[in-house]
């Protein structure tokens, strides 16, 4: 929801923690975005893409 991101970097960003290199061991639907160490579901990175595209799953 960052405002001074346009769509194309929000989606770059996204792609890049849903990408195996962020996968939490043992842990297959969950990501570890870097930086942070913050633990996020990959189904809400997920859905969080699909908003992007007007398709929100929720």
């Amino acid at each position: 929801m960052h405002p001074g991101l346009g769509v194309g970097a929000k989606r770059a960003i996204l792609a890049a923690w849903v990408s195996d290199a962020c996968a939490v061991e043992n842990l297959p639907t969950w990501r570890k975005l870097p930086g942070t160490g913050a633990l996020v579901a990959l189904d809400d990175i997920l859905d969080a893409l699909q908003a992007l595209d007007g398709r929100a799953l929720h």
